[in-house]
């Protein structure tokens, strides 16, 4: 059965989608990188994410295809299984990708593996230099993709850019978070074999 979805503003009202209830604002318990918005479910390991990435000059075929490698990389995956790659679904606010894959991950604060289906969306804004990555993570130990792919459908057209001086905004945070990893960096290896 698909799950009932309310209307929630993402990015200080600059973004609205509906996302499934019994979500909660990870950022009320835990920091978020200020390009993310992060919601996890109350009483399992769903979560839905958003977040603005800059944009991959890349075929719209391999765009999916990059950004669940990118995850598994970042999720040190054991297992990646693409069940299906849709390009170009139509959509009020220009076409989007739509990708949905399996990944063998370990649990949080765990050393067993588990399995997650990663519902995958993402909007090109090349006109802003962006890449909107929006993911639904459903721990599931077999490649049944159904109801949630509807209810991720859902999700996912209702998703509304309402003001387009977001992506300034954001851009400059993330030339700064880019700046600040520099200086950090730096300043490691100036360190380096210091006692």
């Amino acid at each position: 059965m698909a799950e009932a979805l309310r209307e929630n503003h993402f990015f200080n009202r600059f973004i609205k989608m509906n996302i499934p209830d019994d979500y909660l604002d990870a950022s009320r318990f835990r920091i978020i990188p200020d390009n993310q918005e992060v919601y996890v479910h109350k009483y399992d390991d769903k979560c839905v994410i958003i977040e603005v990435l800059c944009f991959q000059n890349m075929n719209i075929q391999e765009k999916g295809k990059f950004y669940f490698y990118d995850l598994a990389k970042e999720n040190d995956s054991v297992e990646n299984v693409i069940i299906t790659n849709n390009h170009s679904v139509p959509h009020s606010q220009g076409s989007y990708t739509l990708l949905v894959g399996q990944q063998k991950i370990k649990k949080e604060n765990s050393a067993q593996y588990q399995h997650i289906l990663l519902y995958i969306c993402i909007f090109p804004i090349e006109e802003h230099n962006a890449d909107v990555l929006i993911t639904w993570n459903v721990p599931k130990e077999d490649m049944e993709i159904h109801p949630e792919l509807e209810t991720f459908n859902e999700m996912v057209q209702s998703f509304r850019i309402l003001d387009y001086n977001f992506f300034f905004l954001c851009f400059c945070v993330i030339l700064s978070l880019i700046k600040y990893i520099q200086i950090f960096q730096k300043g490691m290896k100036r360190g380096d074999g210091v006692k």
